[in-house]
């Protein structure tokens, strides 16, 4: 492996806050919203069951389910949630506020949501993986930009920038000041407006 390969990733966040992430991601689909859904067979095993409608947050460590990913398949997300949210002047990567470690959760969570996203995230992490992991920075940025339009990338990329801009520092990033009380609302100005279009269009969006 090159000198300029990635750092090992190392996890950012722990259950109880990854699991609370889901819930503000995935909305009404995600556990916050109290759904009751059976994982599917696993390897010909029965899948974990979720939360219900009380969400064990007090003891994460029992979670209902265990996180799915592999350290090769964790640390490709990293790779791939960097390159998509890669740090500025202003902001930290993906991988600096945890997305990898939401994306774990998320893929390992038993919800329909999570479950229709596994099928295409985990082979997908696997597949690119092996082509990233001990690839020279050429040849990774070359499998990295093949990515574009493929289903594994299009749900990882919805999930990453979705998270991203749900953190304190994804809503400095883009200028969002709420919570806090002003006398008028005179909305975003027409620069931060701007810069946020331009950074949507780099995404596809």
């Amino acid at each position: 492996m090159e000198d300029d390969a990635p750092k090992p990733y190392v996890a950012k966040i722990d259950r109880r806050t990854a699991i609370k992430w889901i819930g503000v991601v995935g909305a009404a689909t995600a556990v916050a919203a109290g759904v009751v859904v059976y994982g599917p067979k696993i390897g010909g095993k029965p899948g974990a069951k979720g939360y219900g409608t009380d969400p064990n947050l007090v003891e994460p460590a029992k979670a209902a389910w265990p996180r799915l990913l592999t350290p090769d398949q964790l640390q490709t997300a990293a790779i791939l949630a960097d390159y998509i949210l890669p740090a500025s002047a202003t902001a930290p990567s993906a991988s600096a506020l945890g997305i990898p470690d939401f994306i774990d959760e998320w893929v390992s969570a038993p919800y329909p949501d999570q479950v229709a996203s596994r099928s295409k995230i985990v082979p997908g992490l696997g597949e690119l993986g092996r082509k990233v992991l001990k690839a020279s920075a050429a040849d990774r940025a070359t499998a990295l930009q093949g990515l574009h339009g493929t289903p594994f990338f299009i749900s990882f990329r919805k999930l990453t920038i979705g998270a991203y801009y749900t953190t304190e520092a994804g809503f400095k990033d883009i200028g969002y000041i709420g919570n806090v009380a002003r006398v008028s609302d005179p909305g975003p100005s027409e620069a931060v407006k701007a810069a946020l279009e331009r950074e949507l269009r780099k995404l596809g969006l």
